[in-house]
């Protein structure tokens, strides 16, 4: 078995929070393709860069964290006409982490005065370094390995 991924998906800290309670990751806004990439036992962080979807009520934090569990992606309803998929998820009890402190650590970041151009994407890899350090800053960096 190869080693687990390390994953950052962006969504609004809301949408988040409603993961963190009922044990579910989303990405993408519930695309099947976004969810098939992350495996069973893959990392992920999510940063949000607002608290409400379309909102400008700024957070700009990693609000939550965790691992993936085992099981297939699971279809369910997001609205009245709209569906999503989603993974079972294990979310650490973290605290959320300012990435305006982490932007100079983080080696994906290349461009510091374009930082947000890098959190565009719904999902991205990153390397397990830049993880650890986005987990040690939320308290629960000795929890990951």
């Amino acid at each position: 078995m190869s080693a687990p991924a390390h994953w950052i998906g962006v969504a609004a800290r809301g949408h988040v929070m409603v993961g963190v309670a009922e044990g579910f990751v989303m990405f993408a806004h519930g695309k099947h393709g976004a969810v098939k990439q992350v495996q069973p036992g893959d990392w992920f962080v999510y940063y949000s860069p607002t608290q409400t979807l379309g909102k400008a009520d700024a957070v700009r934090r990693f609000t939550a964290i965790g691992q993936v569990l085992e099981g297939e992606p699971v279809q369910m309803q997001m609205g009245m006409d709209d569906t999503g998929w989603r993974r079972a998820a294990r979310f650490l009890d973290a605290q959320e982490a300012d990435i305006y402190l982490l932007l100079p650590q983080l080696s994906f970041v290349t461009n510091p005065a374009h930082w947000g151009m890098y959190f565009r994407k719904s999902l991205f890899r990153v390397e397990a370094g830049d993880f650890a350090l986005i987990a040690e800053a939320m308290g629960v960096g000795d929890l990951i390995h």
